[in-house]
């Protein structure tokens, strides 16, 4: 439970909001929701320059060196598996992935309501609403490049371009009100409590998460409530990678050509031609 609050809550959740500051301003990344669990985190974003990856790294990186630093070990921080980055289809799913990314330590059994986690969350920003997060001492060389402080902007996701960003906010809080009273009904019916902020506090960073995940498992490339949408983005992936075998058999042979939009390894580390996306 690495990233558990703990008793010093404000100290991790600068910290986590330090790094996601700073790294998302280096590569381009919004971030349009984000919620730190004690074990694993959830983020909702868009990558308009096509550097999840090496965001990711950086990400990953500064939060398990951190972590380790605070709490005096030398081990890995994150799991081996295989990442699970889902592409949302349309408003409506992604707006589905907002209020599940928000509500999460409410399912999850730990507070009652996602304002509440002591943890880092965007569960209380408004889009648009920047917040500074100063660099951590005895984390980062003071000497480095690593900047005194750093600043975080919600960015509105591209979604139900109709409503302004308060409507869209006020939606997404109306939303994520259903979602906690739901699971509230459901702790009711299975007289179960939630953990709550003061057990929470209790909770240290090396003791074994509770709850089961399934191991071995196909980690999914795409997401959505319908199948028939997941079909048809599983066939839009087929298409891609049937572009790419033929502009990359194309370019061994020494062939002009252009690689699919979204091609990543060959863009960065050969100086292939990428077509653009089209316009959404």
């Amino acid at each position: 439970m690495f990233l558990a609050p703990g008793r010093a809550p404000d100290e991790i959740v600068n910290f986590i909001g330090y790094c996601l500051a700073y790294t998302a301003a280096k590569f381009g990344v919004q971030i349009h929701a984000a919620v730190m669990m004690s074990d694993h985190y959830h983020i909702d974003l868009t990558d308009p320059r096509g550097d999840l990856v090496p965001w990711k790294q950086l990400f990953n990186s500064l939060i398990a060196r951190g972590i380790n630093a605070q709490r005096g070990r030398f081990d890995s921080v994150w799991s081996g598996d295989g990442p699970c980055d889902t592409c949302r289809p349309n408003d409506d799913e992604t707006f589905k992935d907002l209020v599940y990314t928000i509500a999460n330590p409410v399912d999850a059994g730990l507070v009652k309501w996602a304002r509440l986690w002591p943890g880092f969350t965007t569960a209380d920003w408004r889009f648009g609403e920047t917040r500074t997060f100063k660099r951590p001492e005895g984390l980062f060389d003071p000497d480095g490049n690593m900047p005194e402080k750093a600043t975080l902007t919600l960015v509105r996701p591209p979604i139900f371009s109709e409503l302004d960003d308060d409507a869209l906010y006020d939606k997404l809080a109306a939303a994520v009100r259903d979602v906690e009273l739901e699971i509230q009904a459901d702790f009711r019916a299975q007289s179960r409590r939630f953990m709550g902020p003061r057990k929470l506090a209790r909770q240290h960073w090396n003791r074994v998460a509770m709850s089961f995940e399934e191991r071995f498992t196909v980690a999914p490339k795409v997401a959505a409530s319908s199948v028939w949408r997941r079909l048809a983005q599983l066939q839009r992936d087929r298409d891609w990678e049937r572009k790419y075998a033929e502009a990359r058999a194309a370019w061994r042979m020494g062939k002009p050509a252009v690689f699919p939009a979204g091609t990543y390894w060959l863009r960065r580390f050969a100086g292939v031609s990428v077509a653009q996306h089209p316009p959404s």
